[in-house]
Order: structure tokens, then sequence, then C-alpha cells
């Protein structure tokens, strides 16, 4: 009688089991149907320097991603930089703007991208007309946009700046002393398993759920050290990495510091900080890098505050984390507003 209930409690979950597989696999199915996502932009060459990698030349790629609505366009040239589908003017003043995927402008047409943005801003107010050179890469850390700053330097070009898009993500490749140094902390981890899994609807559910204030910020609390750059008191973790990178933009030949202008941009983790009222701690990031920017006496640029405040708090893809197009096109304006309002070009 036992054997009997056991094969029949058995039986029931097997098909139990075989119908939620069979749902789960239809739902999936469906929502691939309907949202028709891509991979990402993968356009790259391999470099026999510490770069790794570059932009490929003349690439076009039209990427579909479930958070936006449109499909995003990526153009690149023969010198490998992000450019328009459009024709634009080019102008004698240039502007080169070197940074990781913000830079690039991910999930951004190239008219939505802060460069672009920043540039239109300045020509529109101003009597000199600038062009903007957008070399951002994807995945870009510190030392690899520090080497694109020098190789733009050996160019010996007149008549050119050098703006660097810097993210707390950045400076993630500095070495560490600590045994933790190689850690994936929860937000990362739950980002990296996701991308693996690839599944349409656990993105979509994912989210969602991580569009609560709360929620998102329980998250980010379990990555303990890493998320130094979160609170006033900072963590050892990061205070390494602001000295590393304080000697080395201190170190930079003083022809490349005196060309070079610092923009710091914000991640999704300071802007709900700000939300939530928590001004010391979403701002710690940046005036921890307007400190070492002011005592090496190097220009640098803050307009976090004012960006979450323009787009009340609605600035980044929930689950993504780069830029929306709008929040990407209000930083430029700001950026621009800014370099014009105290002569900084």
């Amino acid at each position: 009688m036992r054997k009997k209930k056991l094969k029949k409690n058995f039986t029931y979950y097997f098909f139990l089991i075989l119908i939620i597989i069979f749902v789960f696999t239809i739902f999936e199915i469906s929502l691939r149907l309907i949202v028709k996502q891509t991979h990402s932009f993968n356009c790259y060459e391999k470099t026999n320097d510490q770069r790794q990698y570059e932009n490929g030349k003349n690439c076009y790629f039209v990427e579909k991603y479930f958070e936006k609505k449109r499909p995003t366009i990526y153009k690149t040239d023969s010198n490998r930089f992000r450019i328009s589908t459009q024709n634009i003017e080019k102008q004698f003043n240039k502007i080169y703007f070197v940074g990781d995927s913000f830079t690039f402008g991910h999930l951004s047409d190239y008219e939505e991208t802060y460069p672009f943005n920043a540039i239109k801003y300045l020509n529109e107010n101003n009597y000199l007309k600038y062009q903007e050179i957008n070399m951002g890469v994807n995945g870009y850390q510190f030392r690899q946009n520090i080497f694109l700053i020098k190789k733009i330097k050996e160019k010996n070009l007149d008549n050119f700046n050098i703006i660097y898009g810097l993210t707390p993500n950045d400076l993630f490749d500095l070495e560490q002393k600590q045994a933790n140094k190689n850690k994936i902390n929860l937000v990362d981890y739950i980002k990296i398993k996701i991308d693996k899994i690839n599944l349409v609807s656990v993105k979509i559910l994912t989210s969602v759920i991580l569009k609560n204030d709360n929620l998102y910020s329980i998250i980010h609390n379990n990555r303990g050290v890493a998320a130094g750059y979160l609170t006033k008191n900072s963590s050892i973790f990061w205070d390494e990495k602001y000295e590393i990178f304080e000697n080395e933009i201190k170190n930079l030949p003083k022809e490349i510091k005196e060309k070079l202008i610092i923009t710091i941009i914000p991640q999704q983790a300071q802007i709900r900080l700000l939300k939530n009222n928590s001004i010391e701690d979403g701002l710690s990031f940046d005036n921890k890098i307007l400190s070492i920017c002011n005592r090496i006496k190097v220009r640098c640029v803050s307009i976090t505050k004012e960006l979450s405040e323009k787009m009340n708090y609605i600035t980044h893809y929930t689950l993504d984390g780069h830029l929306l197009p709008s929040s990407n096109i209000e930083y430029g304006r700001l950026l621009g507003k800014y370099l014009l309002s105290i002569n900084y070009l």
C-alpha cells in the first residue's frame, strides 16, 4: 500500500514538473518572439599592448534589448571611433572623449550620447566650434583609458582637449593587497549568472524586482568592501584604488594634464542613494575624485546631483545599468553648459 502511494506521488510530481517546464518554455519562447533581443555590440580587434582589444574598423551593428523599445545603432569609422550614421560637419577644434561603455554610449544612438550632446551645446552657445571624437570602448578600465590618452598626445595634435568619462567601474582593475580581491560581489554575481542563462523571462523578472529601491539597496549593501565608493567613510579596498588613481594621474606628463578634463559619470547605485536623500554617500565617489583632482591640479567635473534632480532620479536601465538615452542627452547638455560657464576649454 505504501509503495503504491509513493509511486502515485512520484508520478504526480513528475508530471507536475513536466507541466511547469512546458509552460515556462512556452512563456520564454513567446517572450523571445515579442522582444526579439540580439547580442550586444561585438565588433572588436585584438591589440598587442595592454589594452588587449579595441573597437573594430568600419563596424555597423544593430542591437535590440528588452529594456529599450527601439533598436540601437552603432557605427565606427576607419579610425575605430564611434560615429553618427548621419553626416556631421567637421570642425578644426577637436575634443577627444575617452572612457568605457558609458562614453561609447551603450544602448544609446550616437546623437543620444553625452559626447555628442556636450559638443552640441558648446557649438550652439559659443563662437568657437568643436568636433567630438568618441574613442570610448566597452569594458575599458582605468589603465586602458590612460594608455589611450597617452596615444592621443603622441600624435602631437594642436587645438584639442581630452575628456575622460570616469566611472567607479574604471577603478576595479587596480591592484589590491586584500586577500578577498578576487571575490565577486553579489550584484555582479547575479548579473553574470543572468547573462549566462540568457533567459528573457528571468531578465524581465529581475528588472522588475530591482526597480524596488529598498531591495536594490539591500543587494548593494552585500557588496562589502567593494561598495566603499558608496559611503563617505570609504573602505580599505577603495582607499587603495584612490591612491593608485591619484599617483597615476599625477605622474602623467604635464602637457597631457594641461589638456585633460575628467568628468565623473555616476552609476545607478549612486543615484538611488541620492533619491533616498543619502547625499554624502551618493556623492562620496565624486567628492573623493574632486579632492584628488584639486590636490594634483587636474580639471574635474561632477554633475551627478544635477543630473539626478533633472531626471527625477530615473537615469539608468534597471538591469543593464547604463544611462538611459534621455539621461545621456541631459548629461551631455549639463557637461557642455558647465564647461562653457567656467571657461574650461
